[in-house]
């Protein structure tokens, strides 16, 4: 009988041990997408990057983009980069089309739509707006971006922005 009993009893504290990671991992979910999610309604579309840099990236943020390797790290790495496409777009606005969270990762695909005032890509000032999509992946740490990877529509940005041949 103690043997059924400290059995069950295990079982028990299993299934609640279990219950509680996977509580836990949800929570952590929605608060990864929520961060990604302010990233790109506040920060890009409202303008809002500088004030919540250090609230949605970890202080070791990474960039694993080859379109920048050498992208400096850290939250003044990101700053770089917000100053970077800033300088390069206007009114640029983003729209999240999917978003996949977990404990330790986010995924988004985002339209966007811009117009380009400063050299990007090696492409000087041309002032015509574009639109584009793209996919990143977020590792998380503690409800922070920590490293970024992105793939983008590029060819199809320099398409629409360089010169028209007659």
């Amino acid at each position: 009988m103690k043997t059924v009993l400290l059995l069950t009893g295990l079982l028990f504290t299993s299934l609640i041990y279990w219950q509680c990671a996977a509580t836990r991992n949800s929570r952590m979910a929605a608060q990864n997408a929520e961060t990604v999610r302010i990233w790109f309604e506040e920060g890009w579309n409202k303008n809002r990057n500088e004030e919540l840099l250090e609230r949605v990236f970890a202080p070791d943020w990474a960039d694993g983009n080859p379109l920048r390797p050498d992208q400096t790290t850290g939250i003044e790495g990101m700053r770089q980069f917000v100053k970077y496409y800033q300088t390069a777009f206007s009114d640029a606005h983003f729209i999240i089309t999917h978003l996949f969270a977990t404990g330790n990762q986010v995924a988004i695909r985002y339209e966007v739509s811009a117009v380009h005032v400063g050299v990007a890509f090696g492409i000087p000032p041309t002032g015509k707006h574009f639109t584009s999509t793209g996919i990143l992946i977020y590792d998380m740490e503690r409800g922070r971006i920590k490293r970024t990877w992105q793939e983008l529509d590029l060819m199809g940005i320099i398409k629409q922005l360089r010169p028209e041949r007659n």
